[in-house]
C-alpha cells in the first residue's frame, strides 16, 4: 500500500510540474505593415502564375484556380517609407465556386531590429467577406523556432480600380516553448 501512494505521489508531482512548465512558455507579439501591389504592370509585386491575366474576367468566375506569387515589403508604419521590417514572400490561390476565398502560405522573413533573421510561417483561408481574417502560424525559425500562433491581418488603404493596391495592418501573436 505504501509502495501504490508513494507511486500515486511522484506520478501526481510530475504532472503538477510538468503542467506549471508548460504554462510558462513566452509569447512575443508583433506588428507591421505589408504592402502588396497586384494588376499594375512592371511595379507589381504579385503577379498571376495561372488563370487570365485579365483581372475582370477573373472576378466575373470568383478568381477560382487562380494562383498568385508574391515577394512584397513589410513596414513598421503604414507608409511603405516607414522604417523597413523584412519581406512576406509566399503564395495565394483562390478555392472557392461560391464566394472569393483565397488561400495563403508564406514566409515572413524578418530583416531589422531583435528578430532580425528570423521567419515566421503563415498559412490560412483568405475569405474576402471579412474584414478582419485570421491564418495560423504553423512554425518559424531562428528566435521563432517551433513557434505557433495567430496572425491577424486588416486591409487599411486600398488603391485604384479594384484594390491594385493595398497596405495591410498584421498583429502576430508568437507562442514559443
Amino acid at each position: 500500500m505504501q509502495l501504490l501512494t508513494a507511486i500515486l505521489m511522484v506520478f501526481f508531482l510530475t504532472s503538477y510540474v510538468q503542467g506549471g512548465v508548460e504554462s510558462e512558455k513566452k509569447v512575443v507579439r508583433l506588428h507591421w505593415y505589408m504592402h502588396d501591389t497586384i494588376y499594375s504592370g512592371p511595379n507589381s509585386s504579385s503577379i498571376a502564375v495561372t488563370g487570365s491575366s485579365d483581372f475582370l474576367n477573373e472576378i466575373a468566375n470568383n478568381l477560382l484556380g487562380q494562383i498568385y506569387v508574391f515577394d512584397d515589403p513589410l513596414t513598421l508604419g503604414s507608409s511603405l517609407t516607414s522604417e523597413k521590417f523584412g519581406r512576406s514572400q509566399g503564395t495565394y490561390f483562390y478555392v472557392s465556386r461560391e464566394e472569393i476565398v483565397g488561400c495563403v502560405s508564406y514566409t515572413v522573413s524578418i530583416q531589422t531590429g531583435k528578430y532580425n533573421g528570423s521567419t515566421l510561417n503563415i498559412f490560412g483561408a483568405n475569405p474576402n467577406s471579412r474584414v478582419i481574417k485570421e491564418y495560423s502560424i504553423v512554425g518559424g525559425t531562428g528566435d521563432f523556432l517551433l513557434g505557433r500562433g495567430i496572425l491577424r491581418e486588416e486591409v487599411v488603404n486600398l488603391f485604384g480600380p479594384f484594390g491594385a493596391s493595398a497596405t495591410v495592418s498584421h498583429n502576430a501573436t508568437i507562442y514559443l516553448d
